[in-house]
């Protein structure tokens, strides 16, 4: 078999998106069967969610790393490269071990015959790289939901379940009980959940599961608690304590008082992994790892004056967080936010919720099959007598922000990880981008 160059093994790979969304396991079982099972070499913390699931795996693996295990990380979607979906000590993959991995998955599954879907394959991928690659833990994200998610067929009985909301509600139903109960069933019979506890119909579905599979749920504000300070232009502390001891003033790097909780999760999620391996992480490396988990596209402010802030909120949960840490954390006079988003996406509460943020949009088109047409933001806005216009290309958009806004104005970039993607990689290639960069606030954060 002719071994496919780097760019036929992605064109490969994009060639799969067409299939869609498939939630199902039966297709990724027998795959992963025939790679041999790689998914059950290593113990795994699995994070669920809504918001915040990213941010947390960003930080199990930066605290379990400084604590010296050699740690997978699997997330999704990507900002800019394929690679970044998959890393080990927080190193994407390469180009020759992308070629390497998607060879082998391509092989079983045309040997096999199986249709399967992108994010399939990438996870096959995923757990095969890290069993080749001997890791001592692996932090896997679901891609979407949770009880059919390929996700799920991970090895470990810990569990994360971040904050939940209405979200794809085509796959996971309109109610948020639905929802919970999709996501929620990533739970590990005897296994450890921790939770966010969120309204009284989440809490009341994740307790059943965890009673029906005889897990032990410890939920966020009942079993452990985490306490945040918050000022403008200065880091995150936070004070998190649990039954055996109290932390004070652990500075987070990733900004957004969101984070507190995402952190509080992490910490109690990677403690009691450590003391089921026979391990002790020490204060030092907990302030360490958590000083120095970087998370990109998460309130992040890659140049200053005007400040250009990237976050990826796509539901009006994330959007609602992301301007009220952006309130609280910057000063601003203006604020021009540059807006594109998917045909899935509830973007009609989106934008009325940055209406209150925004003094002017601009809205944008990513360049994905799914992008919504600009227009209809246009025509949503206008019942909020919203300052706007439509400019579809994204470089063109930052460059008009960046003609128009004074540098104590700041230009918000959201909607999508596709916008935010596309802005970043442009913004990063811009000729002065390094200038700028060398001017940023304290709080960006490194990809």
């Amino acid at each position: 078999m002719a071994t496919l160059t780097a760019e036929e093994s992605l064109n490969y790979l994009h060639s799969l998106i067409p299939k869609g969304i498939k939630l199902g396991l039966k297709n990724i079982s027998v795959v992963l069967n025939e790679l041999g099972n790689p998914q059950l070499n290593t113990p795994s913390i699995h994070i669920a969610g809504t918001n915040g699931k990213g941010s947390t795996a960003a930080f199990c693996e930066s605290i379990l790393r400084h604590a010296g295990y050699r740690v997978g990380l699997y997330t999704s979607p990507h900002l800019n490269h394929f690679g970044e979906r998959i890393q080990i000590n927080r190193t994407p993959l390469s180009e020759s071990e992308v070629i390497q991995l998607v060879a082998k998955v391509k092989n079983v599954v045309e040997n096999l015959k199986i249709p399967i879907t992108f994010f399939e394959f990438g996870t096959a991928m995923a757990f095969l790289h890290f069993a080749e690659q001997k890791t001592n833990v692996n932090v896997i994200e679901v891609g979407m939901g949770g009880r059919l998610d390929a996700t799920s067929l991970c090895k470990g009985d810990i569990t994360i379940i971040t904050s939940i909301a209405k979200d794809h509600a085509s796959y996971l139903g309109s109610k948020i009980e639905e929802i919970t109960f999709e996501k929620g069933s990533v739970i590990k019979r005897g296994g450890t959940v921790f939770a966010i506890k969120g309204s009284k119909k989440v809490h009341e579905v994740i307790k059943k599961i965890s009673d029906q599979k005889s897990a032990n749920v410890q939920f966020l504000g009942e079993h452990f608690v985490v306490e945040k300070s918050l000022g403008k232009n200065s880091p995150l502390l936070i004070t998190y304590q649990n039954h055996d001891f109290c932390l004070k003033d652990l500075e987070l790097s990733l900004a957004g008082g969101f984070q507190a909780s995402n952190a509080a999760l992490a910490l109690s999620a990677c403690l009691h992994h450590a003391r089921k391996t026979g391990k002790e992480i020490s204060e030092q490396s907990i302030r360490t790892s958590l000083k120095n988990t970087s998370w990109a596209g998460r309130m992040e402010v890659i140049s200053s004056r005007p400040t250009i802030l990237l976050d990826i909120a796509h539901n009006p949960a994330a959007v609602k967080e992301m301007t009220k840490s952006a309130q609280k954390l910057f000063s601003y006079t203006r604020v021009i936010v540059i807006y594109g988003a998917m045909k899935d996406k509830q973007s009609g509460e989106m934008l009325q919720k940055l209406t209150s943020f925004a003094d002017h949009f601009i809205l944008v088109r990513p360049n994905q099959e799914r992008s919504e047409s600009p227009t209809r933001f246009k025509e949503i806005l206008r019942k909020y007598n919203a300052s706007c216009e439509v400019i579809e290309s994204i470089p063109k958009a930052i460059r008009k922000a960046k003609q128009t806004a004074l540098p104590d104005d700041m230009v918000c970039i959201t909607g999508s990880i596709f916008t935010v993607g596309e802005a970043k990689q442009y913004l990063e290639n811009e000729s002065d981008f390094k200038t700028n960069f060398s001017h940023s606030s304290g709080l960006h954060l490194n990809g």
